[in-house]
This record gives structure tokens, C-alpha cells and sequence, in this order.
């Protein structure tokens, strides 16, 4: 008999059932002390325990949320908190509206070439960022990769995740999804970021055909995937247009992972160079799919009263770490530091209300900093227009900023995409220290990396040289569209360093 779906979990209130499994359950529910919608996955108290089944069960869950709640970053579903309790363990994290990618891949309505690497290029950007910081996804599969309703794919379940200080899942077992993982991980070699990079390989020749490079019983996927080579995806297609992936595809696939893509930022070049147009950074509207869990909502609701039938009794209260309290605190906003929106006047000249219209649409995107960047922007600025160009890159949706920028009837040439580049040294002639994200560490190589496929050979000279007069990232993108070649689309370039520089 089905258990029934409990009123709370810890202070937070029970919506509805997302899913279920072996492990658990997933529910839809809301938090209460900063209203909004969350997803808390639990595992049963009983599997915590040690066994000779799963010895590791309980130690993985907590990597989870461990590994997931070190990132932050929009191709990744955030973890909120880690809680325990007598009868169960919890990790709540963010709620995604959406659907998985398996309900995409079997779709009637396939996907286009360049809505695969519309989300491709997403998942590598995730992939990398974590990688960056250490951790191993080591199950990147379709059920594992959800579509927000806002077309943004997000990477969930870091329940077997390997961090840099964790050695949990080494040893006998064989950790990931047959289908999906490397030939290190049934062979027992160590593991890295390249098993990821393997995965993603997978999801390409997936989503592109309709089914995985190898298949058949468990047996017979852990033989193909160690020991034969996958077939070309043009010859199993018959569709020349597709031979460009090929390449792609047999080095992602390789069996040997140091022919491999050395990382998931390597195999996203790669992809990007087989564009033959503009790709949005996220999934179009008209195809994405509507939420599979419509019904359920994540209302504002009263909290039943303490000691009545199903309340949220001290036993499940969650478990607060050493030194911390066991309330959650908000997300912070997107802010500079050390300021914010009083402590930056209207700039003398500028019409309160035109720049208030601007703070507003800028804030749809950013939020509350709106007002900060918008009133920086219009120092030794003279129109409406230059300031939105000189904001706009602040907005990292490609689509939302050139609907920003077409507000005002901005220009679509390089100067004009450089506009910020004459706000930066207007600013500085006037003796102020420029506004914006300064440079960091690693900034040009990434955004080496992002121009290769559009400046070629001298991707990282320009860079450098761009970088050596630039103080901060705005300048820095500014000059480099200013290299730029009639023949270059700069927008392209643009979205493409703010999404490398992150």
C-alpha cells in the first residue's frame, strides 16, 4: 500500500508528488520563509543504514548534496539545505517547471540540429563549471537533465557525484547508468572529468539519431562500450549533413580517455564551430514542452498547527550544520559588492524617469542591481541608447538582450555592441574607477577558447591583447568587438564571452 504523502517535510509544506523510486520520494512543497516553490527529494531512514547491498547508500546522499550545494550556476539545479531526521533524510533544492530530456528524445516533434546544440552547449557549460571546481557528475543521462518552462536545461542528481576529497564510489562497484558511462568506469581505472565528456558524447549521438551509440542487455552495452567501436552517426542517419559530427563524436566516444575531448569546455569549441547559424542560448519557446506537473502548485499555505494530525513535529525539524542556524536565509540577489541602489544618485543630466524605464526592463533580468548598473552606465554617457548597450551585457540570455537592446532601436554593428568600451574610458577620464565585474584569473583563456571558432589562430593574441588594456570584463568585451571585422557577427562573439567569462 501506497504510504501516505506526508503534510510537511522539516518547515517545509507538502504541494504534491513529483516522483518516485527504490530510494524514495520527490516532492513538490514550499518554503515558507521565502516563498517560493522548492523540490525536496528524500531517502528512507531504513536504506541509511549499513548493508551488504548498499554499504554506501547514506554516504552517497549526503555527497549530494555536499557536491550539488558547492555550485551555483544556471545550468545547475541548486541544492538549498541538507536535513535528518528519525524516519528519513532530505535535500531540498531548487523546483524546475519543466520536463526531462528523455521526454524531448521521445518526442513525435524531434529536435532540430540546432536546438541539440542549443542544449549541448548548456550542458557542457554546466558540466565545465563544475568540473572547475572539482566535482564529477558520473550519471549524465536524460532523466537527469531537465528543461525549465523557460527552455534552460539544468543538471540534476549529484547523488553519485566524486568530489576531489572523496574516494566513496571507488573500488569493485560499477557507479553511473549503463548506456552512459565510460569504459574507465566498468574497467575499474581511475576517473575524471572525461567520463562526463564520454556521457555528453552519448546524449549528441542520442539526441540526434533517436537512440544511444550502444544498446542491448546490460551485458552487451558494457562489451560495446569497452571493447567495439560506435557506428558513424552519418552511415546509421544515411544523412551526409550530419558527417561534420562524426569527427566530434569519435573522439567524445573514444575508448582510450586520453583521446578524448581533456574537457567538457573542448568539446563545447568543437560543437560550436559546426553552427552554420546564430544558436539561442536557450531552448526556443515553441518547443519547449509545457510541465508535466502543471497542477501542482507551490502556494503560500498555513502550516498546520503543532501537535495536531500530520504537523511538522520537532522530528522533523532540519538538521543544522556546526556553527550554523537551521533557518534558511534567502538567496542572495545578483549585487556588486559593497553598494547598492541608494548609494549611487542619478547622474547629473540624465531625466529620472528615462532612466527608471530602463532600471525596470534591466531588472526582469537581473534584478534589484538593475538600478545600480543602469545609474553607473549613465556616467559620461549622452543617450538612452548608449546605456542600454552598456548594461546590456549583464543580461545573459542572448534572445532577452537583443530584445533589451531593440527597445531603444540600437544598432546591430560593432561599434555600437562596443558602446561600453566608450563608457569605460569616458569613465575613467573622469577620474572614477570603472564600473563592472573586474578581470579575472583564467579570463583569457576562456574567452580564447570562445573566439577560436570565430577569430581562428590569433583567438588567444587577441585576447591577451585586449585583456592587457582592460580592467574589467565589460571593457574587455568591448574591445574585442571592437577587432572585430565587418564579416564577424558580433552579437555571436558578444554572447558567446559573456557566456565563456560566466
Amino acid at each position: 500500500m501506497t504510504a501516505p504523502t506526508p503534510s510537511c517535510v522539516g518547515p517545509y509544506l507538502i504541494r504534491g508528488v513529483i516522483g518516485s523510486g527504490a530510494m524514495g520520494m520527490v516532492y513538490l512543497a514550499h518554503d515558507p520563509a521565502i516563498d517560493r516553490p522548492v523540490a525536496i527529494k528524500t531517502i528512507h531512514r531504513r536504506l541509511l543504514e549499513s548493508s551488504d547491498d548498499e554499504p554506501n547508500v547514506a554516504a552517497r546522499f549526503r555527497v549530494e548534496a555536499k557536491a550539488a550545494g558547492r555550485l551555483t550556476h544556471r545550468n545547475i539545479v541548486q541544492v538549498y539545505q541538507f536535513g535528518e531526521e528519525n524516519d528519513c533524510a532530505y535535500i531540498v533544492m531548487e523546483y524546475v517547471a519543466g520536463r526531462n530530456l528523455r521526454d524531448y528524445i521521445q518526442a513525435p516533434r524531434k529536435l532540430e540540429v540546432a536546438h541539440v546544440l542549443c542544449l549541448m552547449l548548456q550542458l557542457l557549460d554546466g558540466l565545465h563549471y563544475a568540473h572547475e571546481r572539482g566535482i564529477v557528475h558520473r550519471d549524465i543521462k536524460p532523466e537527469n537533465l531537465l528543461i525549465a518552462d523557460d527552455g534552460r536545461l539544468k543538471i540534476t542528481d549529484f547523488g553519485i557525484a566524486r568530489t576531489e576529497s572523496s574516494n566513496l564510489t571507488r573500488g569493485t562497484s560499477v557507479i553511473g547508468s549503463p548506456g552512459y558511462i565510460a569504459p574507465e568506469q566498468y574497467t575499474d581505472r581511475d576517473v575524471d572529468r572525461r567520463v562526463d565528456v564520454f556521457s555528453a558524447g552519448v546524449l549528441l549521438y542520442q539526441m540526434l539519431s533517436g537512440s544511444t551509440p550502444f544498446s542491448g542487455t546490460d551485458q552487451a552495452i558494457m562489451y560495446k562500450i569497452v571493447y567495439e567501436p560506435h557506428k558513424p552517426l552519418s552511415q546509421v542517419m544515411n544523412d551526409v549533413a550530419l558527417e561534420p559530427f562524426d569527427a566530434v563524436l569519435d573522439r567524445a566516444l573514444a575508448k582510450d580517455p586520453a583521446q578524448r575531448y581533456s574537457s567538457a569546455l573542448a568539446m563545447r569549441t568543437a560543437l560550436t564551430a559546426l553552427a552554420t547559424q546564430a544558436l539561442p542560448d536557450v531552448l526556443p519557446a515553441d518547443i519547449v514542452l509545457a510541465p508535466r506537473h502543471e497542477g501542482l502548485e507551490a502556494k503560500p499555505a498555513v502550516a498546520p498547527e503543532r501537535g495536531s494530525s500530520g504537523s511538522c513535529g520537532p522530528e522533523f525539524r532540519p538538521a543544522a550544520s556546526p556553527g550554523s542556524s537551521a533557518s534558511i536565509s534567502p538567496t542572495p540577489s545578483k549585487s556588486l559588492p559593497g553598494t547598492g541602489a541608494s548609494s549611487v544618485p542619478v547622474p547629473t543630466g540624465w531625466d529620472t524617469a528615462a532612466l527608471a524605464q530602463v532600471e525596470r526592463e534591466l531588472a526582469e533580468h537581473v534584478g534589484p542591481v538593475a538600478r545600480v548598473l543602469v545609474r553607473r552606465a549613465a556616467r559620461g554617457l549622452t543617450s538612452l541608447a548608449a546605456v542600454r548597450q552598456a548594461v546590456a551585457g549583464s543580461i545573459v540570455d542572448f534572445e532577452a538582450r537583443e530584445r533589451f537592446l531593440a527597445k531603444a532601436g540600437a544598432p546591430r554593428t560593432n561599434a555600437a555592441v562596443s558602446a561600453a568600451a566608450t563608457q569605460s574610458q569616458a569613465t575613467q577620464a573622469g577620474g572614477e574607477a570603472p564600473s563592472g565585474v573586474p578581470m579575472r584569473q583564467g579570463d583569457v583563456d576562456r574567452a580564447a577558447a570562445a573566439l577560436l571558432s570565430s577569430l581562428g589562430p590569433i583567438a588567444r593574441v587577441v585576447a591577451k591583447r585586449c585583456a592587457a588594456n582592460s580592467q574589467t570584463r565589460e571593457q574587455f568585451v568591448a574591445r574585442v568587438i571592437e577587432q572585430l571585422t565587418p564579416s564577424i557577427d558580433a552579437r555571436r562573439v558578444q554572447a558567446d564571452l559573456w557566456r565563456a567569462l560566466g
